[in-house]
């Protein structure tokens, strides 16, 4: 490692957002300096979605780690049942196998290298420090927490204090061109610029991390999720590996039991889920609100937010995690651009204008999900909008003002009348059939909250680095529920396998990690078209099918969607900047066009240096803005 000079990026947060980015910043040859408070990796589940994309970008860092990340996952068919129950221990009151569309399935496993995966947050975060600690081009302090952050003209400067290894106790300053906050929800350095988050609350949630063999009461597989209706708890049970379990629910207050003695109201609790008399032992708990925010902007001079820090929405979904990788995604390769000269800094201002639109995506789908459960609940009069009124009225006058222990016991009581109905699905009476009924009758409307392959590789970004096109943006599926893969510009590009250097590679394995990539069928035609004029961003790759038949070759040109003679330009981020169906002839003038737009950031030289000149540099002065 170069120790000449400070790494050019000081990243905070080591979750799986500041992981991702430092990792594939390294990439680029570019070093970091990775800066967590926690000393070990977080114990306590949070997300536990893992989506097919996600993969394929920790796959731009290494094959190697995706695949060692993907063997922590169940196997597929283990992951499929969602269950609505009174109690583990009685028969469900209904349920969804998100498996069982076999075309879908096999649809959904047509789009991705890999595909979506179970991993608890505790069992990816190890397996995420363990890579960054082996790569020689990250700094990672541990047990490290940021006090102070100062811009000025050549970048920030950061104050750090430590509380282990080296200079224990003590504070150091590191300079850097540029800072990435990814320190999650409650972020000091979004704090440390004043950047509000704007966005409903919506509900206060705990949740406890347990371990029991239910192999006796559950059915095998397992179910993913079970959701849990009953008069003394509603919520959800989320299973994890090795007999390990989330039970997680909301709360009105923090004077309740539920958070201020939280150790006994889950020793409460558990039994009256998953059945009296089975042994269990809780491992950890916590609490934490559920929002739907994002930040005011997502950069402030050489300081940029990622993950968490930028964006907050409800679990129901699975986009958290998920969205602060993309996020990283999308920053690695711009900020490789500009500390290796390449671009402009002006190229990070895309990096919102991407985003943003994206993440308004996920968060109104969560938010969707999250009121979309009450379908289910609403005949037991209990639903969440009703929670977000009650809520609300607990942190007003005058109930705001009781004091703490009466606080805490009226919330409990209101909980408590709000579950009442609940104790009528295990009832043998008419009215209770017809309960169960209407239960059994909203599941399937369900759908959408476990299967949003839609969402999961068809986002795109409609601004930024990106040549629109004139007609009317197509729908990228039915629904959310639904895919269906395109080379409209701003779009993932599509999964394919095509024949490249002898062997049989996913198409985005084509990819430059720092030109664009031209994707085309007639690599001579092209070529000759573009003749002697040195197109210093472009990388020029003729997509070959896996066999010479035609079905094959038909495949892939219905792949590009762009015909036998066209072309699609391609990021390195893999998102679609430009397409024409235009042969060599005439398509080369629109590519040259088409690059005038994109390319404005960049300088002109950037592509004519080697591979890897200029990493790791602070940039150019030349190159500002």
């Amino acid at each position: 490692m170069d120790h000449r000079s400070p790494p050019p990026v000081i990243i905070v947060g080591a979750g799986a957002t500041g992981c991702t980015l430092a990792l594939l910043l390294a990439g680029y040859g570019i070093r970091s300096l990775l800066i967590e408070r926690r000393k070990e990796p977080m114990q306590h589940p949070a997300a536990h979605v893992i989506n097919g994309r996600t993969f394929e970008i920790w796959a731009s860092y290494s094959h190697a780690m995706a695949q060692d990340i993907a063997t922590l996952c169940p196997a597929l068919e283990d992951i499929g049942e969602i269950r609505w129950c009174t109690t583990l221990d009685k028969p469900p009151l209904g349920g969804l196998n998100i498996l069982g569309d076999a075309a879908r399935v096999d649809r959904v496993l047509s789009h991705c290298h890999y595909h979506i995966a179970h991993i608890g947050q505790h069992q990816l975060m190890p397996a995420l420090w363990r890579w960054v600690e082996d790569e020689p081009l990250i700094s990672f302090h541990r047990g490290t927490s940021v006090s102070r952050i100062e811009t000025h003209a050549r970048g920030v400067r950061v104050t750090a204090e430590s509380a282990t290894g080296e200079g224990a106790g003590g504070s150091a300053v590191h300079e850097a061109a540029w800072l990435v906050g990814a320190d999650g929800a409650n972020s000091r350095v979004r704090q440390a610029l004043n950047i509000d988050m704007k966005g409903p609350q919506l509900a206060h949630m705990a949740s406890v991390f347990f371990s029991a063999k239910l192999d006796g009461i559950l059915p095998k597989p397992h179910p993913l999720l079970t959701w849990i209706y009953n008069p003394d708890f509603c919520g959800v049970l989320i299973k994890h590996a090795a007999d390990h379990y989330i039970l997680m629910g909301p709360f009105l207050c923090r004077e309740q039991k539920i958070v201020c003695d939280a150790e006994a109201f889950w020793h409460r609790i558990v039994p009256k889920v998953i059945g009296e008399g089975t042994p269990f032992q809780i491992k950890t708990h916590g609490n934490w609100s559920m929002t739907a925010q994002m930040a005011d902007r997502f950069r402030d001079g050489p300081v940029l937010l990622a993950g968490d820090a930028a964006h907050r929405f409800p679990h129901t979904g699975g986009f958290g995690l998920n969205s602060g990788v993309q996020d990283a995604h999308n920053l690695a390769w711009k900020l490789a651009c500009v500390l290796e000269g390449r671009a402009h800094e002006a190229l990070l201002d895309s990096y919102e204008a991407e985003r943003k639109p994206v993440i308004q995506l996920f968060s109104d789908q969560s938010v969707s999900n999250h009121f979309k459960l009450d379908e289910v609940t609403d005949h037991l009069n209990i639903s969440n909008r009703s929670l977000i009124q009650v809520t609300k009225a607990f942190e007003s006058a005058p109930l705001k003002w009781l004091p703490p222990r009466l606080k805490g016991a009226l919330a409990d009581g209101a909980m408590g009348l709000a579950y009442r109905k609940t104790g009528l699905l295990g009832g043998q009476s008419a009215h209770a059939g017809k309960l169960r009924a209407k239960v059994q009758q909203a599941i399937p409307g369900q759908l959408a909250h476990f299967v949003s392959t839609g969402l999961e590789f068809g986002y795109a970004y409609t601004a930024g680095i990106v040549v629109p096109e004139d007609s009317a943006q197509p729908k990228l599926g039915a629904g959310v529920e639904d895919y269906r893969p395109t080379t409209w510009p701003g779009c993932r590009m599509p999964h394919g396998m095509v024949r490249h250097e002898g062997e049989a590679k996913p198409l985005i394995d084509l990819l430059h990690k720092r030109r664009f990539t031209l994707l085309v069928h007639e690599g001579d035609a092209w070529r000759q078209a573009l003749g002697a004029a040195e197109l210093p961003f472009v990388h020029l790759a003729v997509v070959q099918p896996l066999t010479e038949a035609a079905q094959g070759r038909q495949a892939l040109v219905d792949c590009l969607e762009v015909g036998e003679h066209g072309a699609v330009l391609v990021r390195p981020d893999g998102h679609v900047a430009w397409r024409t169906t235009r042969s060599a002839s005439t398509g080369a003038d629109e590519l040259r066009r088409a690059l005038t737009s994109l390319t404005h950031c960049f300088v002109g030289d950037w592509a004519m240096a080697p591979e890897g000149t200029g990493a790791g540099k602070p940039f150019r002065q030349g190159a500002l803005a």
